[in-house]
């Protein structure tokens, strides 16, 4: 009985003393989610536009000067008169070929519109009366003390582009006038052609005496001229 007693208690003591190894759990793997692949974008720099043809400057048009033939040309003015004795109403025309000046077109057959001056010699306007021809230069014009008409253009309005050689053009030509040291601004209208190396044409106006400081022609129980007063210059002009 004792030796039972004996080897249940050394078998309880070698179980009690021996620690049964823990078993260790095996590693686990944890799968990760799959990963999106990453894109790596390289910078690179913008690529440059084509640049674009620079811009060839049109050359400046050539000037061509023409300058007006008085043998060719005329000045004329018409004035409406009404004579008392019958009540009849008249038109006076006085005309001169005294007439110089000078004009521009471009080598693109554009008018400038540029004229360095048009200058009439009131001196010697001529109508159908000497009697009248006289007392204009004496008493209205006083055309001894201020010899000459000027108009020098500023602007030239409703010019075409370009046109074709013998083909006439209208335009209205703007500047000053200066009769009797007065000086007002003038609208002429302008009909011309140019043909080879010679324009011809036609500029008329209309103004009023009273705006150059001289009253119309009056003369008392004979006539009364009116106040306005038709201008035509007829041109021929050679280029220089």
């Amino acid at each position: 009985m004792k030796n039972v007693l004996l080897v249940s208690l050394l078998l309880l003591l070698v179980s009690c003393g021996t620690p049964t190894p823990a078993v260790e759990p095996s590693p686990t793997t944890q799968t990760n989610a799959a990963e999106e692949p990453t894109v790596v974008v390289a910078d690179v720099a913008p690529t440059a536009a084509p640049a674009e043809p620079a811009a060839v400057p049109a050359e400046p048009a050539a000037v061509r000067v023409f300058e007006i033939d008085s043998a060719q040309s005329s000045a004329a003015y018409a004035v409406e008169e009404i004579f008392f004795s019958d009540n009849r109403l008249f038109t006076a025309v006085g005309v001169t070929n005294a007439v110089e000046g000078a004009f521009e077109v471009t080598s693109n057959r554009k008018p400038s519109g540029k004229v360095t001056r048009i200058r009439v010699d009131l001196r010697t306007l001529k109508s159908d009366s000497p009697r009248r021809d006289n007392a204009i230069r004496r008493q209205w014009l006083e055309s001894d003390k201020y010899p000459c008409a000027d108009f020098v253009s500023t602007n030239a309005l409703n010019l075409p582009e370009s046109y074709t050689e013998g083909a006439q053009v209208t335009f209205t030509l703007v500047g000053d006038m200066t009769v009797r040291d007065v000086t007002n601004p003038v609208e002429w209208t302008v009909v011309g052609t140019l043909q080879g190396n010679t324009v011809t044409g036609e500029a008329k106006t209309v103004i009023k005496m009273s705006d150059f400081g001289f009253a119309a022609p009056d003369i008392g129980g004979v006539l009364k001229a009116e106040d306005e007063v038709a201008l035509t210059v007829t041109f021929v002009a050679a280029e220089k």
